[in-house]
Formats: C-alpha cells, structure tokens, sequence
C-alpha cells in the first residue's frame, strides 16, 4: 500500500468488487464514468447506428448507473463514498473509504437543455466530459480534427462551461477535437482535466495531446491523466504495451507541460456492466488491451518502482499518482 494517495483521472470499473479491487489496489479515490457517448444497448448494426445520435438513450442509462452507484455506496460494506464536495474526499480517506467522483463520458446526457445540468448536479454529478469519439450538442470531437471549417465548442457548450465553473463540476475534454480545447481553456475560470491521454509525438493517436495543447493544459493548472490502454500509450493497435511504455508517456508529458501537469487515467474498462457484446462486436473494440502489469487497479503498485527508476523524486511520484488531481478537486469541486 502506498503511503501517498492515489486518485485516478478516468475509469468506468463501478461494481462493488471493482471498488473492493481499487482499494486493495491503493487508490484513496477516482473518477468514476458511469456511462459513454455510444455505449446503449444494441443487437444489431442498424439498431446501433440508429441509437447513435439518441439522447434520451444515454440519459436514461446514465441515470441507471447512477442509481447503482449510489446503492452501492449506500452499503457500508463497500466501503464507497459518493463525492458530492472537496471535504467527501477528505471523509473518505479518514475513514478508510473509496472517494468516488461521479462523471460520464460524452455530453449526450445533457441532450440540449441548460436546465438538465442542474437536475444532474443535484443527483450527485460532479463531472461532465463534453466528447467521447463523436461531435454532440456540446462541440465537435477528436474525428473532426481534421474538418476544415475546425469547429469547436457550440454557444450550448460555452454556457455549460461557465454553469459548470458556478456549480463547482470537472470540465473534461478528453477526445474534443483541438479546437474545442482551445476554446474551452478561453471559456473557463477553473482547471480543466483532460482525463486520458497522452503525448502525440511519440503515439500518433487522435485523443492523445500535441506539445502545444499539453502547455496549454499547464498553463491553464489543468491535469492530464496518462492513459494505460495500449494502442494509446504505444499509437498503434494490436500490440500489448509494457510499464516502460507508460513511464515514457509520464516522462514526455512531465517534459513538455512540467510535473504539475500529469496524472493517472487509466480507462479500464473490460468488465465494466454497461460494456456489452454488441457495443464489442458493433465498435471493432476485441482487441483492447491495457499494458502488461497494469491491467487493473490492484497492480497499480507496479508502477512506482519504474518511476523511481525513471529518475523521479518521492515528491514528484506522489503528484503523479494523485496530489495533482487532489489539487484540481481542491480548486474546482464545492466545499
């Protein structure tokens, strides 16, 4: 057990043996994405395609996870505690307790009405990634990089941001297209997180971060959670990455943007309740893997050695490991 704490950018893993796992794995707290843009039940392509552009399909299961997750916090047994303001955080690794920040994967659950933000925030929502791989009311995503017209964040995705930074919830712009991360870093007054990525230049893949947009995340106080998933760390598919891997994507990203600028987003994923087969089979998503040693939460300890080795200082690896994302829930969450 580490005796710093631990707290992750990005996972979906939300069952109570996931949460039991985290926390034999270290990890005093996280940020939860209870659902994503384009996960929704669907047997068959058509069925897919067709829920693709649906919005009352992902609120309604968003509100499902959210349910869950509350019911499992709700049992002392597990040990979870539902992160509402910045002092849940600091009950929870008092008493022992996972701090769990409810967040989702896309901004298709706010559909397009202003007023669906607070109905969320006032069920425990603390944390809103405006794209996953696709444009939505919100702005354009990381498959518009390359549109001329280079759209960015809508006049909806703007008063979001600014309702956001009111009420005090994570503005996450993890696979936005460049252009909506630029305008959302002009738009906010708080830290934003960029919850799993990592350096384009040495893995040439959509939602990973040139040097310019990784400045800009640290110039702005934001955090850049490193991403385990191989094909992210590595830039390309079909090969499983090693620890080294993601101690190299660390390193770069510490390099460009400074040691403030980085933590963990691992994106586990497999398992998860609300991935199914369909999503599986219609995404071409079989084969996903994470690097070797770091396939789930309880052999995140393998990682500390490697950054010991790597020429990092105890203080430097505890901010890596969560005092940069405990200073961004600091700045941004009520309380």
């Amino acid at each position: 057990m580490p005796d710093f704490p631990v707290y992750l950018a990005h996972d979906h893993m939300q069952r109570a043996e996931d949460f039991a796992r985290d926390i034999d794995g270290g990890v005093s707290g996280k940020i939860v994405h209870l659902t994503i843009d384009s996960w929704i039940d669907a047997p068959t392509q058509a069925e897919y395609d067709a829920a693709y552009d649906s919005y009352e399909g992902f609120r309604d299961r968003g509100l499902g996870a959210l349910t869950n997750l509350h019911a499992v916090a709700g049992d002392p047994a597990n040990n979870v505690r539902v992160v509402r303001e910045f002092r849940d955080l600091e009950t929870a690794r008092y008493m022992g307790q996972l701090g769990v920040i409810a967040g989702n994967e896309g901004g298709k659950i706010l559909g397009s009405d202003p007023d669906l933000l607070d109905a969320w925030f006032g069920l425990g929502l603390r944390h809103v990634q405006f794209n996953w791989a696709m444009p939505n009311l919100l702005g354009a995503s990381q498959d518009q990089e390359n549109d001329p017209a280079q759209p960015g964040l809508t006049d909806f995705g703007r008063t979001t941001i600014e309702n956001m930074n009111e009420k005090g919830m994570i503005v996450d712009v993890s696979h936005s297209a460049p252009q909506t991360i630029i305008d959302a870093l002009e738009v906010t007054n708080k830290p934003i997180l960029n919850s799993h990525s990592g350096g384009r230049a040495i893995a040439d893949k959509p939602q990973n971060l040139s040097d310019q947009q990784i400045k800009a995340m640290g110039e702005n106080g934001g955090v850049i959670g490193i991403h385990f998933c191989s094909r992210l760390v590595l830039g390309v598919n079909g090969v499983q990455a090693e620890i080294d891997d993601v101690v190299k994507q660390i390193r770069y990203v510490v390099e460009v943007g400074g040691i403030d600028v980085v933590g963990l987003g691992p994106d586990w994923v497999l398992g998860d309740p609300m991935r199914d087969v369909p999503y599986l089979r219609n995404t071409n998503q079989e084969d996903l893997t994470w690097a070797k040693g770091l396939e789930d939460s309880t052999e995140l300890p393998n990682l500390w050695d490697p950054l010991v080795g790597a020429g990092f200082t105890a203080a430097e690896i505890e901010k890596i490991a969560g005092g940069n994302m405990l200073r961004l829930f600091k700045d941004v969450l009520p309380g």
